[in-house]
């Protein structure tokens, strides 16, 4: 029989993998980290005993207790439900049928796909369930013993960590900036020598506001805050996890109410407090840009691969060059864009800029357009307001929780004050402090919406008095100003070695009269 008849002969099924246990955010498999290998090997057999042709196999690294969260396994469902019943590929083949569901939405979909023929066949090491009623009645209670096992597992685990709650101590084994050390079931938090510092450092700079995130992770880098398996960088989302993690001010929540931990915290309330701000965008942070480029800081990308121009002085004349960081010009020169000389770029500037002309009928549509749109601004800027006040409020209350409690607690005990009542009160203090320094932090958000609700109109009535001299004015502003004049009424900058493209920020495309992108060759 040759091998393109015997391919003919195999019946053809998906194969299924899965780990149980999601790999944390910093890329580390906490458990079973061979299950994936392991799988792949026994489908393997199952197939070869069985005469199955694999003609897909679909993976996952999430968990099957969770139903509708894994990637893999609803992009198998769907393929089958799209193959339809004239579908080739009838059959699923897994390890064990507990890496297919541990809960019943999953699990009965499954089943249904058997009931009505999408799915004829699944194959595990030691069984085949056909859609015979009894193989479907004994698959789904196996299904539904491996919900009830991971039922089990889940409430004993959470009965263990409402112990150590108890204790101080929260319910999460893995923070970077902290070790889980002792004797087990007596596990507690304590500072890394190493990354405890460093995560301090990451909060401090950070909130000066000199940086994006990309920014603070290149520099936390230098400073070695790096994977320690891959010894590179961590993602940007795990640096923002860190950022908001309000377990390193030694506070942290567990079924939605907050309690004290019993470890040492790394930053307080207020720096907290004060990087959220920054995060949010309601502080104003300083330009990490330096004043020597005009048009560093991500302004200007290239055409070719999408990266950043970054500033140069070659023989005194300021350049902008392609970083080649990212493909294809990283690895094909001679696809790279030209240099692009700065004066190139403020002279063509200057020169729209310069034939910009108001008239009577422009200025009344360009003022109806701004009033319009300040209008929206003004209504978000209420509507955030309201939210901002609806939150102090709640902070409010909460504050006013804890210091009835602790009020209660000096009530109970007017006599000696053991070691217990002590470590209450601390409790409460620490727990209304944080109320404070968020209650603080709100205000001045409070206040600095206010602020840009009031100052709104003024910009703009400001900027169009001084919009007939902008042209002559940008000859002679400074690197810095000339990148704010850019940015408020340019927006993507794109050169290809050839032509620079920009369009106009809205609302300025009105002055044009265009919504084109206005170009230039480079001569």
């Amino acid at each position: 029989m040759n091998e393109t008849t015997e391919s003919a002969n195999r019946t053809k099924v998906y194969a299924y993998l899965r780990k149980s246990t999601e790999e944390n955010k910093e890329g580390e498999s906490r458990r079973q980290q061979n299950s994936l290998e392991y799988q792949k090997r026994s489908v393997e057999e199952t197939a070869r005993k069985n005469n199955l042709e694999i003609v897909r196999t679909f993976k996952d690294s999430k968990t099957g207790y969770k139903a509708f969260v894994r990637d893999g396994f609803n992009k198998m469902m769907d393929q089958i439900d799209q193959d339809g019943l004239e579908g080739e590929v009838k059959g699923i083949v897994c390890s064990e049928h507990s890496r297919l569901a541990r809960n019943f939405a999953d699990g009965g979909l499954l089943l249904w796909y058997l009931q009505c023929g999408l799915i004829t066949e699944i194959y595990t090491h030691d069984k085949k369930y056909t859609k015979t009623p009894d193989d479907q009645m004994i698959l789904a209670i196996s299904f539904a013993m491996d919900k009830y096992a991971s039922d089990v597992i889940g409430f004993r685990m959470g009965k263990a960590w409402d112990i150590k709650v108890s204790e101080g101590q929260p319910p999460n084994q893995h923070r970077r900036g902290y070790n889980y050390v002792g004797d087990e079931g007596k596990k507690v938090w304590k500072v890394d020598p190493i990354y405890g510092p460093l995560i301090k450092e990451l909060f401090a700079e950070f909130a000066t506001g000199m940086y994006t995130l990309d920014g603070i992770n290149d520099y936390m880098v230098q400073k070695g805050l790096v994977n320690p398996i891959t010894k590179k960088k961590f993602s940007k989302n795990t640096i923002l996890d860190y950022l908001r993690s309000i377990e390193y001010t030694g506070i942290f929540y567990h079924k939605g109410v907050k309690h004290n931990g019993e470890y040492t915290p790394l930053i307080s309330s207020e720096l907290f407090y004060k990087v959220q701000e920054v995060l949010e965008h309601r502080s104003h942070p300083k330009s990490a840009v330096g004043n020597d480029y005009a048009y560093s800081g991500g302004l200007i990308k290239c055409d070719v691969c999408g990266g950043n121009m970054s500033g140069t002085i070659k023989k005194g004349i300021t350049y902008y060059r392609c970083l080649n960081r990212n493909e294809p010009c990283r690895s094909q020169k001679n696809l790279r864009p030209s240099y692009l000389r700065e004066k190139d770029i403020d002279d063509e500037i200057k020169k729209v800029f310069k034939r910009v002309q108001i008239s009577e009928k422009d200025f009344e549509k360009f003022s109806n357009y701004v009033s319009q749109l300040f209008e929206d601004e003004k209504s978000k800027y209420i509507s955030d307001l309201r939210i901002f006040k609806m939150q102090r409020n709640d902070v409010e209350e909460e504050l006013k929780g804890y210091t009835k409690e602790l009020m209660n607690l000096k009530k109970i005990n007017k006599g000696e004050r053991d070691d217990l009542w002590k470590s209450q009160e601390e409790g409460y203090l620490i727990l209304m402090t944080d109320c404070s320094e968020k209650i603080k932090s709100i205000d001045r958000t409070i206040e600095s919406a206010e602020e840009m609700r009031n100052q709104l109109p003024k910009v703009m009535v400001n900027f169009l008095d001084a919009l007939r001299t902008v042209g002559d004015r940008f000859s002679e502003a400074s690197p810095l100003n000339k990148r704010m004049i850019v940015r408020t009424l340019c927006a993507n900058f794109k050169w290809d070695g050839k032509k620079l493209v920009w369009k106009w920020r809205k609302p300025y495309h009105v002055l044009t009269n265009s919504d084109e992108m206005i170009n230039w060759l480079r001569e």
